[in-house]
């Protein structure tokens, strides 16, 4: 039971984050749950704990979802590849990315916590690529700078919405980055190669 609360508190506390920020009233997310602020406090010491497991949770949600996205038997490489950023989680449809930017810079103790988590889900985008190349269904390539390419691309996203001045989810984002990676820009002319 203990564990289904604290489920319950994490799964608002994301949605509760996505709308405010770390900004968000404890008064808030208690009323939304129909609890008491006293039983918020009862499994989490802070608001602070409720962010950082919130956090923690939802990325480690996605990790689950890009193993099982490897294990996959009925998707190409090329498919999970285009997927990996478009997994879906369990705790929310979308974490806005100016909220999570937002809650990184006000608390980096959370970012801290995140950054091994994240280097794992690079790794397994790192074990897609190596698998795609001993298939032989993409050119050998630097897959340290192809990673390091992605990496940057994710790291400047809010950059690219500033500029583009268009708004659009992470998982589009990089979608839109790994088929430009994959594909190319230049159109395909027929050769007599």
């Amino acid at each position: 039971m203990a564990a289904d609360i604290r489920e319950k508190i994490i799964a608002e506390a994301l949605h509760e984050i996505n709308r405010r920020g770390a900004d968000f009233h404890m008064d808030d997310l208690a009323r939304n749950l129909r609890i008491s602020k006293r039983t918020l406090y009862e499994h989490f010491s802070s608001k602070q704990e409720i962010i950082e497991k919130s956090m923690l949770s939802l990325i480690d949600d996605i990790h689950e979802q890009h193993v099982a996205l490897l294990a996959n038997t009925e998707m190409t490489t090329e498919e999970k590849i285009i997927n990996f950023f478009n997994v879906k989680t369990h705790y929310i449809s979308v974490l806005s990315v100016r909220k999570t930017d937002e809650i990184l810079r006000k608390m980096p103790e959370v970012c801290a916590a995140l950054e091994e988590r994240r280097r794992m889900d690079w790794a397994l985008l790192s074990q897609l690529f190596e698998q795609a190349q001993q298939e032989d269904s993409f050119k050998e390539v630097d897959k340290f700078l192809l990673i390091h390419m992605l990496h940057s691309a994710s790291d400047d996203i809010l950059e690219y919405f500033d500029e583009s001045e268009h708004e659009s989810s992470f998982s589009e984002y990089m979608e839109k980055c790994i088929r430009v990676i994959l594909y190319g820009i230049k159109r395909q002319e027929a050769s007599n190669e």
